[in-house]
């Protein structure tokens, strides 16, 4: 009779410590789905940032270029260039519309 019931004791003790790691995983995937969620989210801000950037390509713009010109620009990454330090700008400015945010400026 004893041995039934430490048998049974014992099968209920594993039960729960297998509850308790399968709550502890689905805390843990959990979490993680999370912060997938929240980088893909950041990838989709990102490529629409990257959509915004394409019409600052400024060999368009100066057609009265010579050919190699235009061609060494886009070479050197000059349009990326000029993406960022508008963007830059953009978000210095912004961050100016905030109340008691004035870092730097």
């Amino acid at each position: 009779m004893l041995d039934w019931l430490a048998n049974t004791y014992n099968a209920f003790i594993d039960f729960l410590w297998q509850l308790i790691l399968s709550i502890f995983d689905m805390l843990k995937d959990l979490f993680i789905f999370v912060i997938e969620s929240l980088m893909d989210i950041g990838l989709l801000f990102l490529d629409g940032v990257g959509a915004l950037m394409d019409g600052l390509n400024i060999a368009q713009y100066w057609a009265f270029l010579p050919a190699e010109t235009a061609h060494t620009m886009s070479l050197i990454g000059l349009s990326e260039a000029m993406g960022m330090i508008v963007t830059c700008l953009t978000v210095r400015f912004l961050l100016q519309t905030i109340p008691f945010v004035r870092w730097g400026s």
